[in-house]
């Protein structure tokens, strides 16, 4: 077998050894991929459940808003994520006296569990 011959077998394919290496560097990279993919999943989930608790919030406020002026009071409820029946979400609103005679500070305070306890609060000023 002449050298030309030998280069031409070569060229044909790959030998176990770099085969197994090159398995052996792909699994080093994927296994960086998965914690990747969890820590995305988990952040997506929080944002969503974020951005939920902050419309449940600024509803709230919109009913105050056009609620009579008298019947802007404290209170509190329990909404469900329309998307997610599972979740559990709390929301209280308090009403303090306002800048002026005819404002009220409204506070409304959207919280929630997952992994740890987490809130969301928009702050509004009704008039009548």
């Amino acid at each position: 077998m002449n050298l030309s011959e030998m280069a031409a077998s070569r060229d044909k394919g790959f030998t176990l050894l770099e085969f197994v290496f090159a398995m052996a560097l792909f699994t080093i990279a994927m296994s960086g991929v998965e914690g990747v993919l969890i820590s995305n999943a988990r952040a997506n989930a929080f944002a969503r459940r974020l951005t939920t608790a902050a419309g449940l919030a600024q509803d709230e406020v919109e009913v105050m808003r056009n609620m009579r002026y008298v019947n802007v009071v404290s209170g509190s409820d329990s909404p469900t994520d329309p998307t997610d029946a599972s979740m559990l979400y709390t929301r209280t609103w308090t009403v303090t006296a306002g800048p002026t005679d005819s404002t009220r500070n409204v506070a409304v305070v959207v919280s929630w569990t997952d992994q740890s306890p987490h809130q969301v609060e928009i702050d509004a000023i009704v008039g009548s």
